[in-house]
């Protein structure tokens, strides 16, 4: 195919890449200079994705605010939400849009070859022929705007704003834009490309357009595509629909490389004023690597990061964590750019130790050098590298999407798009060069000679909040207050017309522009995942014939029906010091080489599963879980009975885990904080919600808070060991083998059950349900996560696929729009578990009390649109494809536990579907009744900043983290 002229492309190269037994095809529009690389191999799921360099300047998220904006409508789908009308109705294995460092990438991926041209086409138009040239308001709604109350006084409001709000008040957010901002001051690298909140609000709407006419051109546009799809129709639509009508124009160039600086930041970052600031203040490092061309000296970057901080026992943790300089030494790679840096972040320093810690670490490093990387260290952690690569598992992300991201990561920068993608004799060069001395070369290169290298100071504070706030209402005060009349007028004007914008509706006729599926176009019956159950001499033993390349996945599930409240967080926190701390014939190091030797992975950790659908019925196991290759199996195997019936607790190593899974869990908090508020709710009404509090919740989070603050090891060393041994036990084991014959299955079996102790565990624990609460749960933000609900099974509901599909239409038809586009929310929806669990979340909002308000409405909008509407299709499909997740054999085989677990019969998900396939108007008016029940009777909890939390009159009980 080489040289041949395809619908205007030229095909420049091709490449066959055996490794993914796949070709690869590098085109060039020969009109406009659009670059294209396809992936040709034999995959049924099929990606599409276009990407654009763009470099920002300045700190005001222009190009995140476009990556926004550009899905709010286009010349040929011409309704508010194409992005949204495509998430209804699509049966997407992938659907979103990223904005980078130096790029904005628009990704698809779909398994269904007309969904995919559907998808790839409403991308297409919205990048290139976007509304918002006619529409400012999508510019006012995604990106910023100033919003008057009934006092006339103004505030800021807008999704991309509120969401880096919540972003930034992570400390490890503000650590790693300061650090570009040191080590790449002269680079786009230093601008905050999401957008800084602070300098958001000085993007004016004719910069935001003119920057999408000269980034957005076909001529800057590079289309990534992956799969066995139809290249000649693809290939047409580029070129007849869109490129034949522009004209070439001159290509952005790659970023500038940033010559050697060593600078050094110090700023603040936010603690509530509950929590000391002693010892608080965070060290981060960064050292650049070199350029995105010299992938070998990348992948050996990251093994030295793995060998020196890869765990508490590596070198460099080791010793500041021993000598209590810090709590947590972390270090990493941040690639993906044209210049690659190294990160070495250090938290919670002792105070007034900052040249101290500095010193140790470069003297460490020095004595390393000197003596020589521990080659057994080096050994283990390329094998697990390689592993992983070669494994090529990302759980529910398609292969497709991945390998786009590598691709671009070379492609963009001038580099040969397969540059990253094979493996070949990577490891063999390394091993080779690791017996020359070349890690220690590279180690003195990267971390003690580097010339090009920055430093970020985070001090805590209690004021930086309020300050933070006060400033942004004094800028406020300040422009408002130069407002003439009329320019006053015309902000309300401003105003207005989005509001009435926001409250339009998409007419018939806009809808139907929209390319839609049939129910004739989606898999009636959910995918079949082989599963062979049989007993084996007491121990029952799950089966799953799965194609998985030669890696053998092992599932160890210990029943801990037995433990209390207090028992399920000791059994969690212990789970965390598993594989990272000594046993009897180990040292923590040796384990953690070991492991890494010997599995792909090693995991341990609590679960629990709602038998039935009946929120009351529980069952909570200890899963252990790892991979290997065949020929490591049983070794590994040796491994994991070590860990679970040997380890040894030691204070120190106790202590330093304690602190940083505490540090961990607070992180998520601020990040994610209605997974946190979730659980509350769930903790609430259930039991399995309780049994998550305590093992990964608030009740957990105090739970480690009481131990570090009350330090006894004794007593929690005891407490620990005593949990864990109440579920390590052959009894009731249940294994679940992918890619294993039976035979090896048996002789594992007959291994665990002479290595395991064996006994009775005893009554199952009494776990009760909390009762109905309003919880404020306050964290150092401006922004908050605001969750109400309750389980249908209080009021004799059972969870049915018409609930499944009322929560999609709740979520995209009804609150989307009201928190989300008129709210300023950055999430927001309505989930409908398998347990009962019935409940509407915001992520990220300006304003949760409000969104708390709205969410009671939603049982009155689904019954206007269910006696409105008769044609639901588009949600169905919306609704199944959210049930048909792409999934690799690893992810597969633990869905099909849990269905045995939960007792999920296939027959029940047929049914399940068939109800989702077939509801009427019926069935959703039945399901807004439920609905509007879960929420009148429904607990409410809102995790966010004090002011957040003030505003809601309702929340009865205060926590501060």
């Amino acid at each position: 195919m080489l040289n041949k002229i395809m619908s205007g492309f030229a095909i420049k190269r091709e490449k066959e890449l055996s490794e993914l037994g796949a070709v690869l095809y590098h085109m060039v529009h020969e009109k406009t200079g659009l670059e294209l690389v396809w992936l040709k191999r034999d995959e049924e799921n099929m990606t599409f994705g276009i990407a654009f360099e763009t470099l920002p300047w300045d700190d005001t998220g222009v190009f995140h605010i476009l990556e926004h904006s550009v899905l709010c409508g286009s010349e040929k789908y011409p309704v508010k939400e194409p992005f949204v009308e495509l998430m209804k109705s699509s049966m997407n294995t992938f659907l979103n849009a990223m904005t980078f460092p130096d790029k904005t990438f628009y990704p698809i991926s779909s398994r269904n070859k007309k969904d995919f041209m559907n998808l790839m086409r409403v991308y297409l138009d919205a990048v290139f022929c976007p509304l918002i040239y006619k529409k400012p308001e999508i510019f006012y709604q995604e990106g910023w705007h100033y919003e008057l109350d009934e006092k006339g006084e103004a505030s800021y409001k807008g999704v991309v704003f509120n969401e880096m709000k919540g972003a930034f008040a992570s400390a490890d957010r503000k650590a790693g834009t300061m650090l570009e901002r040191a080590l790449f001051p002269d680079s786009p690298y230093s601008k905050v490309s999401g957008g800084d909140p602070v300098a958001i609000p000085e993007l004016s709407y004719e910069e935001f357009i003119d920057s999408h006419r000269r980034f957005y051109a076909p001529s800057n546009a590079y289309v990534y595509l992956d799969g066995d799809l139809e290249i000649e129709k693809v290939l047409e639509v580029l070129n007849e629909e869109y490129l034949k009508n522009y004209e070439k124009t001159e290509r952005m160039a790659p970023p500038v490389i940033q010559k050697a600086v060593n600078n050094t930041i110090e700023s603040t970052y936010e603690l509530n004023e509950t929590e000391s600031l002693e010892n608080k203040t965070r060290l981060t490092i960064g050292k650049v690597i070199g350029t995105f061309e010299e992938r070998e000296k990348l992948v050996a970057a990251g093994i030295i990061a793995e060998v020196l901080a890869g765990s508490n026992q590596a070198p460099i943790p080791k010793i500041l964590l021993s000598e209590n300089l810090a709590e947590e030494v972390t270090m990493q790679i941040s690639d993906g750019v044209m210049q690659p840096w190294l990160i070495l972040d250090i938290k919670n320093l002792k105070d007034g130790n900052l040249e101290k810690i500095e010193n140790l670490i470069n003297e460490k490093l020095s004595a390393i050098i000197a003596e020589g990387l521990d080659k057994n260290e080096l050994q283990a952690v390329m094998a697990n590298v390689e592993f992983k690569l070669r494994e090529r598992d990302y759980g529910r992300y398609p292969q497709g999407l991945i390998f786009g991201f590598a691709v671009l990561e070379s492609w963009l920068y001038g580099g040969l798009p397969e540059a990253n993608l094979e493996i070949g004799d990577l490891f063999i060069k390394l091993k080779e060069k690791m017996e020359k001395g070349y890690f220690e070369e590279l180690t003195k290169e990267l971390l003690l000679t580097n010339p090009h290298s920055g430093k970020v100071i985070l001090k805590p504070s209690h004021t930086e909040g309020s300050e933070r706030r006060a400033k942004e209402q004094a800028k406020l005060k300040e422009v408002s207050e130069k407002w003439t009349s009329k320019e006053k007028e015309e902000i309300k004007n401003i105003q207005e017309n989005l509001i009435s914008w926001q409250n339009s509706i998409d007419t018939t006729e806009a809808l139907s522009t929209i390319p839609q599926l049939t129910l004739n176009d989606i898999p009636k019956e959910p995918e079949v995942i082989p599963t062979e159950e049989s007993d084996y001499k007491g121990i029952k033993l799950l089966k799953h014939p799965l194609q998985t390349g030669g890696i053998a996945y092992i599932n160890l599930y210990f029943d801990a029906d037995a433990l209390t409240e207090e028992e399920l967080s000791n059994l969690s926190f212990i789970s965390t010091l598993l594989c990272n701390t000594d046993t009897e014939n180990y040292s923590a190091n040796e384990v953690i080489n070991k492991t890494r030797l010997l599995c792909g992975d090693l995991g341990v950790r609590p679960a629990n599963f709602v038998v039935g659908g009946d929120k009351d019925e529980v069952t909570n196991k200890l899963a252990v879980s790892f991979s290997s290759l065949e020929n490591n199996l049983f070794d590994a195997l040796k491994l994991v009975i070590e860990i679970l019936t040997k380890s040894k607790l030691s204070d120190n190593m106790t202590r330093d885990l304690l602190k940083q899974t505490k540090m961990q869990l607070f992180q998520k908090a601020v990040m994610a904080g209605h997974s946190l508020a979730l659980s509350r709710i769930s903790a609430q009404f259930s039991p399995a919600g309780v049994i998550d509090e305590y093992i990964s919740g608030v009740e957990y989070y105090n739970f480690l808070k009481n131990n570090d603050e009350n330090w006894d090891f004794e007593k929690l060393n005891a407490s620990l060991l005593s949990s864990l041994k109440k579920v390590i036990n052959s009894e009731n084991l249940v294994i679940s083998f992918t890619g294993i014959e039976n035979e090896t299955a048996e002789k594992i079996a007959d291994i665990l059950k002479e290595e395991l102790p064996s006994f009775d565990m005893g009554e199952k624990a009494a776990i009760k349900p909390w009762g109905k609460k309003n919880e404020g749960i306050v964290i150092p933000a401006d922004i908050s996560f605001a969750v109400k609900g309750s389980f249908i099974g209080d009021f004799g509901e059972k969870m049915s696929g018409k609930l499944s599909l009322a929560s999609q239409i709740v979520s995209l038809g009804y609150l989307w729009n009201v928190i989300r586009v008129q709210g300023g929310a950055y999430g927001t929806g309505m989930l409908a578990s398998a347990s009962g669990l019935n409940v509407c979340y915001s992520y990220r909002d300006p304003s949760g009390a409000k969104s708390i308000e709205a969410y009671d409405s939603s049982a009155e909008f689904l019954k206007n649109f269910a006696s409105s509407t008769d044609d639901y299709t588009g949600f169905i499909i919306g609704t199944i494809a959210n049930a048909s997740p792409l999934m690799m054999s690893k992810l597969k085989a633990q869905t099909a536990d849990r269905y045995y677990f939960s007792k999920t019969s296939y027959e029940d998900r047929c049914l399940n579907r068939k109800e989702i396939i077939t509801a009427d108007k019926e069935a959703l008016m039945k399901a807004s009744e439920i609905i509007e029940k879960t929420m009148k009777n429904g607990g409410i909890c809102i995790v966010g900043g004090a002011e957040q939390i003030k505003k809601c009159d309702l929340i009865e009980n205060l926590i501060t983290l």
